[in-house]
């Protein structure tokens, strides 16, 4: 199974990001419109995967800045920089306005939020 899932993995990786975020509305729809069918059960596996892309790739290009960021920064001396050990928060590395895509929470209705 695990060479299966390996298989699965590296036939992704193979395409470019936009060429399979391209069916990304397709199966959306599909599986927001529930049905108990297998075919539903494989559109809602097909859209975790082509999200998974998406995900990937923005853990990629994450770690990546962070790692060249690191690289260009000059050395700090520990008297100077103010004694705080913290590690800047996430606000700090993502910049508004900065005319990249932001991903998106889909919420699927429940049946309490229904009734409401």
């Amino acid at each position: 199974m695990e060479k299966m899932l390996q298989r699965i993995a590296s036939q992704l990786g193979a395409y470019d990001e936009a060429s399979l975020l391209s069916l990304w509305d397709k199966y959306h729809r599909e599986v927001r419109s529930f049905q108990p069918t297998q075919q539903w059960e494989e559109s809602v596996l097909i859209l975790c995967l082509l999200q998974s892309v998406r995900w990937k790739n923005q853990l990629f290009n994450s770690k990546w800045m962070e790692q060249r960021s690191a690289d260009f920064e000059p050395e700090r001396d520990e008297d100077t920089d103010g004694g705080g050990d913290e590690e800047p928060g996430p606000e700090g590395r993502n910049r508004e306005g900065d005319g990249a895509p932001r991903g998106r929470v889909i919420a699927f209705p429940t049946e309490d939020r229904d009734s409401s």
